[in-house]
């Protein structure tokens, strides 16, 4: 081999490597700039939390700031996709930079929270058997399903008209609702929330897995297994999650979720589809039997959480940044009139005389108004022409950091971290307003065996309310004043169940749901030759009735001879049962 060929290949040779070495510098220089610009923001907190689907089952760190950062998780975990087909359960396919994509309500993907359980789904009326986890019930229950409803199929959500909280009863009396379809709201006034478009919020309660197999498994939807259970010396408590990091074993626990929609009336103008976590809805309006397909924004959401550490649940609520300005901002030039529940050009109006008008110290009212955090004047009667109009509302108390809790850095190393997984996504958009949480838990439902009446302990509450309430402004906007646990303490039995437990209060583990449950029908049984559980014939009876009018003892199994009796109704006398 010739000298020159050999010197050109060395040649060659040394400009490759030369060349290789600038390209790995060029490499390492963009490497070290990706890095820089990708450094995770920092937390004022020793649980940071990451955009993934991880939910916690506890927090491992029970501090204000601990549990500021394990609600954020939370919060990341449940607004995760939802894995297709089953309730509950994240996709494990989707990735960081999917979360929170914007788009229309159509195209942004339900998230695991809202494959849920629904409290509508569980409580049925007449105490019907719930279907499967994750079912979501119809307004029209077995009945035929109206026309203008036929396509519920193509949307998530079936809402009704009487969600909107509190209505007015035929008789011109009012009444609230349950927790699921109304604010708290510490009166018998009206306390629906409607935007500044006069758009109306509707409010649905969800909750996960473990309490659902709690509550169904226990038969606690009905108001009879709440009773049965009480008397058999068992306590309704929920399960307490654990396991605070991913690999560890881990329960969720009880988990409830409290969620405020707004109607959006124009979606593709504005920044609804940029800004705002969208879900598609049939509204369905009982006055007319008809149904709309509308669009509806996440405005609020309460995130309540029992956990070993927590036995009195750790209390969260987030809520969209642009609900309300600060109550101390609303004159200053801190407030740029671009809130969703507040105008600068609101105007007063006379209340309707067909309407039901909210009633303060035994008078009337009159007029609507512009005062901030000011419940509705009148009640909503569509066929009355009472029709919602636009709330001011503000929050009474700044969101900002304090020596023991940083909740506003917490808030910003959150969305610079949402941003760095997703630049679009729309949860960027939510704030945590605050944690509730206990330093000093007792769990009063243990040992177990004694069903503690209410109300159950708030040792240790924190923050305090004389320190700052924690408070929602779409969820509890008329009562911001409060915190959540000092009114869950009271959390009891059924109305219907009482009477069998000589009308005391039995606690349910500071959760109002089980408020819900109605009585299941009145069953009779022919003891003597084994015949099984019969209804009666008009299943309208309680189960307290049944057992005084039928002379069957304790469920129709104590008397010890043939049971042949029903009756027609509670003032009836009772028949024998035909049983051929």
């Amino acid at each position: 081999m010739n000298k020159k060929y050999l010197y050109r290949r060395a040649t060659v040779f040394s400009l490759l490597l030369i060349a290789l070495a600038y390209l790995m510098a060029d490499i390492s220089v963009h490497a070290a700039t990706a890095k820089v610009a990708t450094t995770a923001p920092t937390f004022d907190c020793l649980n940071a939390p990451s955009v993934s689907s991880f939910v916690p089952g506890d927090t491992m760190i029970t501090s204000q700031n601990g549990v500021n950062c394990f609600a954020w998780q939370v919060f990341m975990g449940l607004n995760w996709p939802a894995q297709a087909n089953t309730p509950g359960q994240p996709d494990t396919s989707a990735m960081a930079s999917q979360f929170g994509n914007p788009g229309n309500a159509r195209d942004q993907a339900l998230g695991v929270w809202e494959t849920y359980a629904n409290a509508d789904s569980v409580f049925l009326p007449n105490a019907a058997i719930p279907g499967p986890f994750g079912t979501h019930a119809t307004p029209w229950g077995n009945g035929p399903i109206p026309a203008s409803c036929a396509n519920d199929g193509q949307v998530y959500r079936v809402m009704t008209s009487s969600r909107k909280a509190s209505i007015a009863a035929k008789n011109g009396e009012s009444f609230n609702l349950s927790p699921e379809t109304a604010q708290a709201f510490p009166s018998n006034n009206p306390n629906w929330l409607a935007d500044k478009q006069g758009q109306l919020v509707y409010y649905e309660i969800l909750f996960s897995q473990d309490q659902y197999n709690f509550i169904v498994g226990n038969t606690l939807y009905d108001a009879n297994g709440q009773a049965d259970m009480i008397k058999a010396h068992n306590n309704i408590a929920m399960p307490l999650g654990y396991g605070a990091k991913p690999g560890d074993k881990t329960q969720l626990g009880g988990l409830e979720l409290k969620a405020a929609w707004l109607e959006v009336n124009e979606p593709e103008q504005g920044n609804w589809k940029t800004d705002f976590k969208l879900s598609s809805a049939s509204i369905y309006d009982e006055s007319t039997n008809t149904c709309s397909t509308k669009t509806l924004a996440l405005v609020g959401l309460h995130i309540i959480h029992k956990t070993a550490s927590q036995p009195q649940w750790v209390w969260a609520t987030f809520e969209h940044k642009l609900n309300a300005p600060d109550t101390a901002d609303i004159d200053s030039l801190n407030n740029p009139d671009t809130y969703t529940f507040y105008s600068k050009s609101c105007s007063t109006n006379a209340v309707p005389a067909t309407c039901s008008a909210k009633t303060v110290n035994g008078v009337a009212t009159t007029k609507t108004s512009c005062e901030v955090n000011t419940s509705p004047a009148y009640f909503l009667d569509k066929a009355k022409g009472c029709d919602p109009y636009p709330i001011q509302v503000s929050r009474d108390f700044k969101i900002k950091d304090t020596t023991d809790n940083k909740i506003a850095s917490i808030n910003t190393s959150a969305h610079e971290l949402i941003k760095q997984a997703n630049s679009n996504s729309v949860f960027a958009n939510y704030i945590l307003v605050n944690t509730l949480w206990s330093s000093a838990a007792i769990n009063d439902n243990s040992p177990p065996g004694k069903p503690p009446l209410t109300p159950l302990s708030i040792s240790g509450e924190t923050p305090t309310i004389s320190e700052v309430p924690v408070a929602n402004t779409t969820l509890e906007t008329y009562a911001q004043g409060f915190n959540c646990l000092s009114c869950h303490a009271h959390a009891s039995v059924a109305s219907e169940a009482k009477p069998q437990l000589n009308d005391k209060s039995y606690a349910t583990d500071y959760s109002f749901i089980f408020g819900l449950a109605q009585s299941s029908s009145c069953y009779w049984m022919q003891n003597s030759k084994g015949y099984p559980w019969v209804q009666a014939p008009q299943g309208a009876l309680t189960k307290q009735q049944c057992y005084s009018l039928n002379s069957c003892g304790e469920g129709g199994n104590m008397s010890g001879g043939g049971c042949y009796k029903w009756a027609s109704g509670p003032n009836q006398q009772a028949q024998p049962w035909n049983i051929n």
